[in-house]
């Protein structure tokens, strides 16, 4: 896992709001240009779901993603890594606390993308839901609805 630095993160969520016209205060809040799959979540989800999540990315994308967290640090990250939930570091160079988004949307915008831009999961903060954009994702999301406590 590493931190994206400031020119990779301007130029990650340019291409967002440029291409995926992402709004947060809009009721089209996001447009995915591939096939997607809104959920609602049932739950916040716990450490198990968390970690099944991962194993969705792990057998569906077993290189390198980007997690972005919306007006904070975003990551480069291999979901073979196992990043813990809730995982918090300080950061000695920058002095200052660097924690790595969650798969489920607890506060912030949360976006899990392949770095070719195929697959990825987006997490809406305040409506419990998640978008899941790439064939294989969604048809790996929709066999696991009941231990992932979603529902379309």
């Amino acid at each position: 896992m590493r931190v994206i630095n400031e020119n990779e993160y301007n130029s990650i969520w340019d291409k967002i709001n440029e291409n995926y016209c992402f709004d947060p205060l809009s009721k089209n809040w996001l447009n995915l240009p591939l096939a997607n799959k809104k959920y609602h979540l049932n739950t916040i989800w716990s450490d198990e779901q968390e970690k099944l999540v991962n194993s969705i990315f792990q057998s569906v994308n077993p290189t390198e993603m980007y997690a972005l967290d919306w007006q904070h640090d975003c990551f480069v990250f291999a979901p073979q890594e196992n990043i813990p939930l809730e995982h918090c570091y300080y950061d000695k160079a920058r002095d200052c606390n660097v924690c790595f988004p969650s798969y489920y949307p607890n506060g912030d915008f949360y976006f899990f993308v392949s770095l070719d831009w195929s697959m990825g999961l987006f997490g809406h903060p305040w409506r419990n839901e998640i978008y899941v954009m790439g064939e294989k994702l969604i048809t790996t999301f929709d066999s696991m609805k009941k231990e992932l406590a979603i529902t379309n």
